[in-house]
């Protein structure tokens, strides 16, 4: 898949027709989910992807040569444009910022979820599970949405926030615990 990204970015700069409409195919709704995780406002979430996709077109077709978007990480280098984008966006509305992780739902929290029973159990746990995420710290959350729920590489999540792959796992595993943690205060077991 990356090398289909890295065509992608190239496809872009040299403005094929149809590769920006693919760039934003493919990478749209996980950047939202991304956003969302950090924001936890669906209208904050939605401007942080646009604006980082207007930025990245406007990079990729004018400020980048062919060059550099060959060379580019596509994947990380747009997380981390949204991840920067949302957090100036979280600083600069810190206060209105109360609403919990609660409306947070990309379909995709079901590999946290062993379930057994019938759907109703499974909404429940999967409410718990957003209302645990939602005590975690930004940084805790952001990791974990982007290891386990956008199934990144550590490389790739090293690009996305700027550490060290070595202390990212370290980081991931205390991320973990703390969510390990807060479903425990929620009365849930899980075995992660």
């Amino acid at each position: 898949m990356v090398a289909a990204e890295d065509d992608l970015a190239l496809s872009v700069h040299r403005c094929l027709s149809g590769a920006f409409e693919r760039l934003i195919e493919r990478f749209e709704g996980p950047l939202f989910n991304y956003a969302h995780g950090i924001l936890q406002n669906t209208f904050d979430a939605q401007e942080v992807v646009q604006d980082a996709l207007m930025r990245a077109h406007k990079a990729l077709t004018r400020q980048y040569d062919e060059e550099r978007c060959a060379a580019l990480a596509l994947r990380p280098w747009l997380f981390r444009t949204v991840r920067n984008l949302s957090l100036n966006k979280r600083r600069s509305k810190r206060s209105s910022l109360e609403q919990p992780l609660e409306s947070f739902d990309d379909g995709r929290l079901g590999p946290f979820v062993h379930l057994e029973g019938s759907e109703l159990e499974r909404k429940e746990e999967i409410e718990l599970l957003r209302r645990a995420m939602s005590l975690l710290p930004v940084d805790a959350r952001e990791l974990i949405v982007l290891r386990f729920m956008e199934e990144m590489s550590y490389a790739e999540i090293a690009k996305t926030v700027g550490a060290s792959e070595a202390a990212l796992r370290g980081k991931v595993f205390r991320s973990l615990k703390l969510l390990r943690d807060a479903l425990e205060q929620k009365g849930v077991a899980y075995a992660m």
